[in-house]
């Protein structure tokens, strides 16, 4: 279990599937994150450049701008996160097969999650990918 500090975490949560979305914010809910949630990769940098966040998490498959396209934005326009610090992007999809490690490194995503198949598994690369952020 994540340990609760006195200023919690930022997740954005990108997706334009309602469900998915809401279940995401709430599992992240649940292990004290500060959530913030929507449903487009426009969205998600508006509510960046409104409320900020420490890590960006977001579906691949969504139209107008995919998280890869959103990726890249936010590495473009340099957005930091609550401390300053370059901002953790991870990408979930229930079809994660095929992506390989060099292809999220080549788009500067830290990490990558199968869609809510294993909450625990999604809730620990959260927690790695923040703890990575701290010391790069």
């Amino acid at each position: 279990m994540r340990r609760v500090e006195e200023q919690r975490p930022r997740v954005l949560v990108v997706d334009d599937l309602g469900y998915a979305r809401d279940a995401l914010a709430e599992l992240l809910r649940s292990a004290s994150y500060d959530v913030a949630a929507v449903g487009s990769g426009a969205e998600a940098l508006d509510a960046l450049e409104r409320q900020g966040a420490d890590l960006v998490l977001s579906d691949i498959y969504m139209p107008r701008m995919t998280g890869w396209e959103l990726a890249h934005e936010v590495r473009t326009r340099g957005v930091r996160n609550t401390r300053g610090l370059p901002i953790c992007i991870g990408l979930y999809s229930a079809l994660l097969s095929g992506f390989s490690r060099e292809q999220l490194t080549r788009a500067e995503v830290d990490f990558a999650v199968t869609k809510l198949t294993d909450p625990d598994a999604v809730l620990d690369a959260i927690e790695r990918a923040l703890a990575w952020s701290e010391v790069r």
